[in-house]
């Protein structure tokens, strides 16, 4: 069991950032409309939920399907007219229903019947979860179905969370379910691009239960930090999250109001103008860039969710950094 391991429960709940890893490809789709915008389909991971314990005849049991939904592109729409999908499970087929917007999460599939008395032991991988189909129909998209990768997610990372504590960055991640995981390492870079290992913790193994890891990085780079976790199984076989930005103390903050925000337009109270704004995922991807004329501003339309507000000074190079939750 590893080391490192405590409830936190409701601080990783309340940030969950839906994560997956695979042995391959991750589980994507990519619809392009003929409006100009492009709708962006991920499914992270799929879980077995039995419903029946013990289960001496069989079971009754959901799917639990981990997704995250983006539109990029030129004026993409609030909603789309449909978005729903089935997941196959050897011979059953169950299905699930999607938001029609930008969203990230989990829904539960239609309930299924399995005539095995499995269910303590069976995972979505074992009973043969490798078909996930999605239907979509939308402004520019006709109505279209679609496979998103046959791939059952072995291990599922539900949360990977930084933050500064005192003097060092706190790691936090948890995970749905493990399978063949020898070990975790989190590397950290100063550029997003080249990474470097920082520390190790034991995995599981095998598992079907929320595990939750912990970890202090005591000696951050200052300024911002960009981490990712590596997972590796006893074979030997890597896999990778996606990245974290994490800003080392709090001299280089400012902020942002209302945060959270309901719309678009924000105050900056501590801006200075002639220095220009990026926008940016929590995981350093650049989403927006501007140029910053007074304490006032307009943000560009996003999905709900939070980013970061980089305040650059092109002359100096200089940022000061501000998490906003745009509801």
């Amino acid at each position: 069991m590893p080391a490192y391991r405590y409830s936190r429960l409701a601080l990783i709940l309340s940030c969950l950032l839906f994560l997956g890893f695979a042995r391959g490809a991750r589980s994507q789709a990519v619809i392009p409309s003929s409006d100009g915008y492009q709708v962006h389909i991920d499914i992270h991971g799929l879980e077995l939920v039995p419903l029946t314990v013990p289960c001496t005849w069989g079971y009754t049991y959901q799917v639990r399907v981990y997704y995250t939904v983006t539109f990029t592109g030129s004026h993409p729409p609030a909603n789309m007219y449909t978005l729903q999908g089935t997941v196959g499970c050897g011979g059953s087929t169950s299905f699930f229903d999607l938001p029609n917007g930008p969203a990230s999460g989990s829904v539960l599939s239609a309930t299924a019947w399995r005539g095995v008395a499995d269910c303590a032991t069976a995972t979505a991988h074992s009973i043969g979860c490798n078909t996930v189909m999605v239907q979509i129909e939308g402004p520019g998209i006709s109505d279209r179905t679609i496979t998103v990768d046959g791939s059952t997610l072995p291990i599922t990372l539900v949360s990977f969370l930084a933050e500064p504590a005192g003097t060092g960055i706190l790691l936090e991640w948890t995970t749905a379910s493990e399978k063949d995981n020898a070990h975790f390492t989190v590397e950290r870079s100063a550029d997003a691009i080249t990474f470097g290992p920082v520390l190790q913790l034991p995995g599981a193994g095998n598992s079907q239960a929320l595990l939750h890891y912990s970890a202090m990085d005591p000696d951050p780079m200052p300024g911002t930090s960009y981490y990712r976790l590596r997972q590796t199984d006893f074979n030997g076989t890597t896999t990778v999250s996606d990245m974290v930005a994490v800003i080392a103390g709090d001299e280089r903050v400012f902020t942002v109001q209302p945060n959270p925000a309901s719309s678009s337009s924000v105050r900056l109270p501590s801006a200075r103008p002639g220095r220009e704004l990026e926008v940016r995922t929590m995981q350093g991807h650049l989403v927006a860039h501007m140029p910053i004329t007074g304490t006032d501003l307009l943000l560009p339309q996003l999905p709900s969710g939070a980013y970061m507000l980089v305040e650059l000074d092109p002359r100096t190079g200089r940022t000061r950094h501000c998490r906003w939750v745009r509801e």
